[in-house]
């Protein structure tokens, strides 16, 4: 029995309400990794745009059929993993399991598509995905992603590739790798599909269920099985890269004359055709061997005839997702995560009794004002209070409001690292601040201070 459903028997047996928990496979990401998180979302933004991308804001919902037509039907995605719902008027929307369907639908609905030119685009935040939960796969999981769209040429792959080789440099990504495949055009995909189906008919006595499922609905997803007992047949498959019309082989061989020149190293992976229907020439997966059986942590492809399978014009399109949680965890291994702010809060201002409460709201306003994080403890109590509250905050300052200081319009602020406490002007916001900025550059724990 799951413990979910065990808890709330038990909760019904007490006659009690069950507690609320966040939903399997749903993280909370609390403080201070709350902010570690977005730094590291925000870096990974700053090297998008340092590769002129602008972002664009996307929906968390879109109409299923969207998917559905970009992803393909037949693939794991649109069969088991979306979440889907029909709203009040009956229509029929799923959570966004990925990003540049929606992407390039917002592009071409709002002309954002030209064929004479090439624009670069970019969106991140949350996708959906109903998969069994585990390191580095979550149901709700964090991406940043990048499309360019227009005349495309080999050099826009290797233009892509080599914006996400100096991501894993710059973040120290430890134990990572490019590897890269061509999954060709529909010139000469057709050929090498019926050549790929021979092959897995002729072998169907030593490949697993799903892999009889995919040879007859999508036979490419084959090479992807993970199933050990599938995988030294598989091994054996022809290969796309020997089937390539001249046309997609010299735009392989660009490719990789590109990175070679760049020295951006990778490695042919002949059965890397990725879980989506949309992709064509050049494909391509960064892994590392430090996460485990998550090894992705960014991925992607041509996808020439996508805009046009949607509604746009006939233009090609490369792009990427990069998975937020997997460089969290790639990072933490390299020890490269951002540092959490050791002291979120400069200033607690502190109101001995409810008569002072007025003040100190007033004292915390104009310091916000002036640029200083401040918090207020307005509960009153023991000075000893104020004191753990601080702790708590991660504060530098200590700001006092009692009567005598209330009759004398002072505040007494106490350097919470050095011990030192002086009485200011109550109404002098602006010289508290500069004080606050001149001599908060401690960081000596909190902890080791002495409340007197």
């Amino acid at each position: 029995m799951k413990p979910l459903r065990k808890r709330q028997e038990l909760a019904e047996r007490m006659n009690v309400e069950a507690p609320i928990r966040a939903p399997r496979g749903i993280k909370d990401i609390l403080p201070p990794d709350a902010a570690r998180f977005e730094t590291v979302l925000k870096e990974a933004e700053a090297i998008l745009a340092l590769g002129g991308f602008q972002k664009v804001l996307l929906p968390m919902f879109e109409s299923t059929s969207l998917f559905a037509r970009s992803i393909g039907g037949a693939t794991d995605i649109v069969e088991k993993e979306m979440y889907t719902f029909l709203d009040k008027g009956g229509d029929q929307y799923s959570l966004r399991p990925e990003g540049t369907a929606s992407l390039l639908r917002a592009a071409i609905e709002h002309r954002l598509v030209d064929p004479s030119r090439v624009i670069r685009l970019a969106y991140s935040g949350p996708m959906f995905r109903h998969e069994r939960p585990q390191a580095g796969r979550l149901r709700q999981f964090t991406q940043i992603g990048a499309e360019v769209l227009g005349p495309l040429t080999p050099s826009d792959d290797v233009d892509l590739l080599s914006l996400l080789h100096r991501m894993a440099i710059d973040f120290a990504l430890p134990s990572w790798s490019l590897l890269l495949n061509s999954l060709g055009c529909p010139l000469c995909r057709p050929a090498y599909r019926e050549s790929l189906v021979s092959f897995l008919l002729a072998h169907s006595g030593s490949l697993c269920e799903t892999c009889h499922r995919r040879t007859a609905q999508n036979p490419l997803r084959v090479l992807d099985c993970k199933v050990p007992s599938c995988q030294e047949t598989l091994e054996r498959a022809p290969r796309i890269t020997e089937h390539l019309c001249p046309k997609s082989r010299d735009h392989f061989e660009e490719v990789k004359r590109g990175l070679d020149a760049l020295d951006i190293p990778y490695v042919l992976s002949h059965r890397l055709v990725r879980g989506l229907d949309y992709y064509t020439e050049t494909t391509f997966e960064f892994v590392s061997d430090a996460l485990g059986a998550q090894s992705t942590w960014a991925a992607g492809g041509r996808y020439d005839g996508l805009t046009a399978e949607l509604g746009g014009p006939d233009v090609p399109g490369i792009g990427f997702a990069a998975g937020i949680e997997r460089l969290w965890l790639l990072r933490e291994k390299a020890g490269t995560l951002p540092a959490p702010e050791r002291h979120p809060v400069r200033i607690l201002v502190f109101s001995m009794d409810a008569k002072g409460n007025g003040a100190a709201l007033d004292l915390v306003r104009k310091l916000r004002k002036e640029g200083i994080p401040a918090s207020g403890h307005f509960s009153g109590g023991k000075i000893k209070s104020a004191f753990r509250q601080a702790e708590r905050d991660g504060a530098l300052f200590l700001a006092i409001l009692g009567e005598d200081e209330l009759r004398q319009e002072t505040v007494q602020i106490k350097n919470l690292t050095t011990g030192e406490q002086k009485a200011w002007p109550l109404n002098d916001a602006k010289t508290i601040a500069d004080r606050i900025r001149t001599e908060g550059t401690s960081s000596i724990p909190l902890s080791t201070r002495q409340e007197t």
